[in-house]
């Protein structure tokens, strides 16, 4: 007797584990984290250099340079930022490492460099 309720018990939470695990839940999307950059034309003001793994950075980029300078972090760029000009750049950090950063004056690297690291 013991016997065939223990198995009619677990034909039952067998036959219901379906059903539980089909809800409607999705994974949250990610908050997206605004950091600014500084161009000059000797360095990079980045204020956040450490970063956790996952994370999605706006990276809001001025340049106070003396030339039309874009920004380069890992394979991301903005376009050319004149003097004094504003842009915008979106980066979702989905490995752990150093990745590099830079400014590009007509296509070619140029002036300061540094990196990030993800944890």
């Amino acid at each position: 007797m013991k016997a065939r309720i223990a198995l009619a018990a677990a034909i039952t939470t067998l036959t219901a584990v379906p059903f539980a695990s089909a809800g409607r839940d999705t994974t949250a999307p990610p908050l997206v984290y605004t950091v600014p950059v500084l161009l000059t034309d000797k360095k990079i003001e980045l204020t956040e250099t450490r970063l956790p793994r996952g994370a999605m950075i706006r990276y809001q980029v001025v340049n106070h340079g003396s030339r039309p300078y874009a920004f380069q972090i890992w394979n991301a760029r903005t376009r050319p930022i004149p003097q004094h000009g504003r842009a915008r750049l979106f980066v979702y950090w989905d490995h752990r490492g150093h990745f590099g950063y830079r400014t590009i004056y007509r296509g070619k690297p140029a002036g300061p460099q540094g990196s990030v690291n993800l944890f």
